[in-house]
């Protein structure tokens, strides 16, 4: 075996295992998300059969895409409940009571 096939027999066997490992990181990510995704559901449908919930006024794109992310972040445990609260807050005022109901529903196991 030549030294150049040896080369790209290394080669070839790396970018075989980026891609193994790059397929792993996709559907860890994806479940990951999946699983955001259910748990969103779950919240949607919890706030929308409770009577007394104040429903958060996400009128525009932009509302609906920082919620959707603070949501995220909150349940991936980049920020914290209270972050979490003091955002809503501070983007919504009036509205605290629902993004601690909001927080509760996202933390809950």
């Amino acid at each position: 075996m030549s030294k150049f096939q040896s080369k790209a027999q290394r080669a070839t066997t790396a970018i075989a295992v980026a891609a193994v490992l790059a397929a792993g990181l996709l559907t860890t990510t994806a479940s990951m998300a999946s699983a955001f995704d259910n748990k969103m559901q779950s919240v949607i449908a919890h706030v929308k059969a409770d009577p007394n919930y104040k429903s958060i006024p996400l009128a525009t794109t932009s509302d609906r895409e920082w919620f959707f992310n603070e949501c995220e972040a909150l349940y991936k445990n980049k920020i914290t409940k209270e972050q979490y609260m003091a955002d809503g807050a501070k983007q919504f005022p009036g509205y605290e009571a629902s993004f601690a109901e909001v927080a509760d529903l996202l933390t809950k196991a």
